[in-house]
């Protein structure tokens, strides 16, 4: 099993280079190849997986891409996500690639179906991550799996072109150095795996995962990188539009039954909001409309928002006494360490997990947990 260190020093970073050219080579022997991300997808994950099998495609791979849930409004303005099946392939599969998923059993409702694939890549950013693939490339300080996949890309243009460069030590390093050569031909070799739309996926992945860059995990690297994505003649001001100010009527309805059940604890240094699917049920039949995926996505950051709030939780209704919790801090609160309590997992400052039970004891349970790391 090829394995990168949760944590990397220096000798880590050259260690990638070697466990790249180990993926490189499983990709090169493969054929048939299913991407999959995790259930409940968001902008990351949907274009992160896109942006992989765009990349397959062009080294003449068979690529099938898989998500079990709907594809958030949203995220439809990007291309490919007609592609992607609510069911697996009945094809036999060489290789699976899974993206932006901490742990195995994330993808979804028979997941155990997939264990069986004989290679198994795993590419993710969360620190959390199981180091559940035969190879493993997860990268904790990357913004997103997309600026994980976009080292992976300039790492081929390397490998492909018989150039001797690595990216990591340019950009994982104390600092950032010049990260790209300033040779106009060596340059191009080394972006020649990066195209218009594999562009646009990753610089949707980096935006989303940053909160449009208000987040902690908005660093020079992240800047850099969409900098060189917007090489590509990309419209950041309509992906911008695209993804944060196309929702639907529908969902500013949920939102202010939503608001209604904002509570604070620990003295005001933690605020919560629950989303019923009583909620939802009441919206859609005023409304007239269909099911919309993708309602209540981002609603934990309108108590994150208030101000003396560091920790925000939603509670959002799956089902008859099970609930789907998202964590977010602002500043210094480790969220990771609350979901994991309760066998979840994620990041420092965003995190979440799945719970049965009352929903009184169940918030009562969360603000303990918070209130320790308060």
């Amino acid at each position: 099993m090829i394995s990168v260190k949760k944590d990397y020093s220096d000798s880590d970073l050259k260690n990638l280079n070697n466990s790249t050219r180990d993926i490189f080579k499983i990709i090169e022997t493969s054929k048939k190849v299913l991407i999959a991300t995790h259930e409940n997808p968001e902008g990351d994950a949907i274009s992160s997986a896109i942006a992989t099998g765009m990349f397959l495609k062009a080294l003449d791979k068979d690529v099938y891409l898989y998500d079990k849930d709907q594809i958030p409004n949203n995220l439809k303005f990007l291309p490919w996500v007609d592609k992607f099946l609510n069911e697996f392939p009945n094809e036999p599969i060489d290789l699976l690639i899974v993206v932006d998923c901490g742990e195995f059993s994330r993808i979804g409702s028979n997941y155990e179906q997939l264990s069986g694939i004989n290679r198994i890549i795993n590419i993710d950013h969360h620190f959390t991550n199981t180091y559940f693939g035969h190879s493993n490339l997860v990268l904790p300080d990357a913004s997103s799996a997309g600026e994980v996949l976009f080292y992976l890309f300039l790492a081929y243009g390397a490998y492909a072109s018989g150039i001797q460069y690595s990216p990591y030590d340019n950009f994982l390093g104390d600092k950032l150095g010049e990260p790209l050569p300033c040779l106009k031909e060596e340059r191009k070799k080394i972006l020649s795996f990066i195209n218009e739309d594999i562009a646009l996926n990753l610089y949707t992945s980096i935006l989303t995962d940053t909160g449009s860059f208000h987040y902690s995990s908005a660093n020079k690297r992240s800047f850099y990188i969409c900098s060189v994505l917007n090489e590509y003649n990309l419209d950041p001001a309509k992906i911008a539009t695209e993804l944060f100010e196309t929702k639907p009527a529908e969902m500013y309805f949920l939102l202010g039954k939503s608001l209604n059940t904002l509570e604070f604890s620990s003295n005001g240094k933690v605020a919560s909001m629950v989303g019923t699917k009583k909620m939802v049920e009441d919206v859609l039949k005023e409304a007239d409309g269909g099911r919309i995926n993708g309602l209540y996505e981002n609603f934990v950051n309108y108590p994150r928002s208030i101000q003396g709030v560091e920790i925000a939780i939603f509670f959002r209704e799956t089902g008859f006494n099970q609930y789907r919790i998202n964590f977010r801090s602002k500043s210094y609160a480790n969220v990771a360490y609350v979901a994991e309590k309760f066998n979840g997992g994620g990041h420092k400052f965003a995190a979440g997990c799945k719970v049965s039970g009352d929903i009184s004891e169940i918030k009562s349970e969360v603000y303990k947990y918070c209130n320790e790391i308060i």
